[in-house]
């Protein structure tokens, strides 16, 4: 009996052995959260035992991680993320019915869509927001999230693949490329064909079909010119001024989500300069000439461009940052400035119960308990540090002495089967 005693400790050395290595292999690893191990004595007890029983060995009762955090590592780039507190980064593998899981490994880059993902291509999950960066909330607030919106964090190219996100419920901004289009403006007497329409960041009204605020840009298209004889030609001459404006309204297909028609312009500012008579006109296609200069027309006058267009190189993508609140930023070249998102946080009440799935990563089980939705900076689940990543929370020199205490006990348990071994020789040598 004793050499199966012995034995059990033999193993439950080697599993402590194996534990600590593997804390040791991963002293460098982004994220990492240490394990312990936890052994309990092995009794054979039953209603008849005597009160002198003798125990037979140990076992393995659990595994134990460590999710205190770890140092933080500076890198300056604005994509590598940690979480200062307790919560974890939600992360959503890829395809249709993609898993939410957790992670403390904040080094995400962007795949070739350009989402921001995980080494191993799990897509990073925000909150949506309204450009202002307030996080949107849905009418069902009973759900997992409490009604609010977790997308795919994707960073636009340029500020025309900024769209609004089609919602009834209230303003949620997106990353796409639908709300771009064509019209003709007239602006200040000016009558400009083709020029480019691009409307990001605006909110939607109850009917779910009316924009207003955000930015609106118009960029390009031809001028129109008129003689001193009141003829109009279309003239080859490019616009080079750019308008914007910040009270625009405009009207989405419901079903679509494309920009339909301009409904107000608002004001135009250019150059230093406001203009508050811009009107939208149509521009008969055979003659190229306007057909109506008096006021706002109707839908006809926009054509919604295909996500096969490119962008507008002048509004090229030139800064992502990250806040502690964890809202994304984007600015862009000609100085606007968007809200993608806010970066999700999560957590568990178990955290033991989660299941380990590598790469500082766990996922959901029946003994973790739900996953908990909250927001960074507000919910006591920690803030996000944009330019850091978190470091394991490795104490080698902890580590290092344990592998002594874990080579002893294994030479402690050796010399007790060698011992039982000894004893059982010298029984079967006994001469009759």
């Amino acid at each position: 009996m004793a050499f199966y005693t012995s034995l059990t400790g033999l193993n439950a050395a080697q599993t402590d052995l194996s534990v600590t290595s593997n804390n040791i292999a991963n002293a460098g690893s982004y994220g990492f959260k240490k394990t312990t191990t936890d052994f309990g004595e092995l009794v054979a007890d039953s209603p008849l035992a005597s009160g002198q029983n003798i125990g037979q060995g140990t076992r393995l009762r659990a595994t134990i991680q460590d999710f205190t955090s770890g140092s933080m590592k500076t890198t300056n780039r604005a994509l590598d993320m940690m979480v200062n507190g307790d919560g974890f980064f939600l992360v959503k593998s890829q395809g249709a019915s993609g898993t939410i899981s957790l992670t403390r490994d904040g080094s995400f880059l962007t795949d070739k869509n350009n989402n921001v993902v995980t080494s191993d291509g799990n897509y990073l999950q925000v909150y949506a927001t309204s450009n202002a960066g307030d996080i949107y909330t849905g009418s069902n607030t009973s759900t997992a999230t409490g009604g609010r919106v977790l997308q795919n964090l994707k960073l636009p190219s340029y500020e025309d693949q900024i769209t609004v996100g089609k919602s009834t419920d209230g303003s949620l901004i997106q990353v796409g490329n639908s709300l771009i289009a064509n019209g003709n403006i007239t602006v200040n007497g000016q009558t400009i064909s083709g020029a480019q329409i691009t409307l990001g960041g605006a909110s939607y009204a109850a009917d779910g079909s009316t924009l207003s605020g955000g930015v609106m840009t118009i960029t390009g298209g031809s001028l129109i010119t008129t003689d001193a004889d009141g003829n109009t030609t279309v003239t080859k001459t490019p616009n080079t001024t750019t308008y914007t404006s910040t009270d625009a309204t405009a009207k989405v297909d419901t079903t679509t989500g494309e920009l339909t028609s301009i409904t107000t312009l608002g004001t135009l500012t250019a150059n230093g300069n406001s203009y508050d008579d811009g009107h939208i006109v149509s521009i008969d296609s055979s003659t190229g000439v306007p057909t109506n200069t008096d006021g706002d027309t109707a839908s006809n006058n926009i054509t919604p461009i295909t996500s096969d267009d490119s962008g507008d190189t002048s509004s090229a993508l030139s800064n992502i940052s990250v806040g502690t609140d964890g809202k994304v930023t984007a600015t862009f070249a000609n100085g606007n400035q968007y809200t993608l998102g806010a970066v999700a946080l999560g957590d568990v009440n178990n955290r033991n119960g989660l299941h380990s799935t590598g790469n500082a990563s766990w996922t959901v089980t029946g003994t973790s308990g739900s996953l908990q939705y909250r927001e960074a900076d507000t919910s006591g689940l920690g803030s996000v540090q944009s330019g850091a990543l978190e470091l394991s929370n490795i104490d080698l020199t902890q580590e290092l002495v344990n592998l002594i205490s874990e080579q002893r006990n294994f030479q402690a348990n050796s010399k007790a089967i060698s011992t039982d071994n000894q004893m059982v020789s010298s029984v079967m040598n006994i001469q009759s």
